[in-house]
């Protein structure tokens, strides 16, 4: 026999399964601003040009992340979220690293060329003697 407890306790339940079922992770809208930014940083430091892959690794991850949060997936999209701050983290650190080995390498160009023509402007004029520097009498 079903009794008005009985009921009554069966609605409470549904009502309860209900919110748990409802109650979903929340959108992970930090975690794709974060992403964001460093796919924003990456592109400043040039990671088109020294990091094209590690950049549109990020762009897609977060690309695919934004779409998972339009479908109120929020696991996948914080998890692809994280991914794709990591990728654009690695390109902007990537393009930065080739930026200064660049830059080192042109140095050392410049510092060698500065050599070489020190060497040939030395060795041109070995045999010409080098003027002297006039000295003033001491003064009393």
């Amino acid at each position: 026999m079903i009794t008005m407890n009985g009921i009554r306790n069966g609605v409470w339940c549904l009502i309860a399964f209900g919110i748990v079922a409802c109650a979903s992770t929340p959108m992970p809208v930090e975690k794709l601003a974060v992403a964001k930014s460093s796919l924003e940083r990456a592109e400043q430091a040039q990671a088109a040009q020294f990091a094209q892959v590690e950049l549109n690794s990020a762009r897609n991850k977060y690309a695919a992340a934004q779409a998972a949060a339009d479908k109120k997936d929020a696991q996948v999209a914080a998890r692809l979220a994280d991914q794709a701050d990591i990728d654009a983290q690695l390109a902007e650190t990537t393009a930065r690293a080739k930026q200064q080995e660049q830059l080192v390498t042109e140095m050392d160009a410049g510092l060698r060329d500065l050599r070489n023509e020190t060497l040939r402007q030395n060795s041109s004029g070995a045999g010409a003697q080098t003027p002297q520097p006039a000295t003033t009498p001491p003064q009393p």
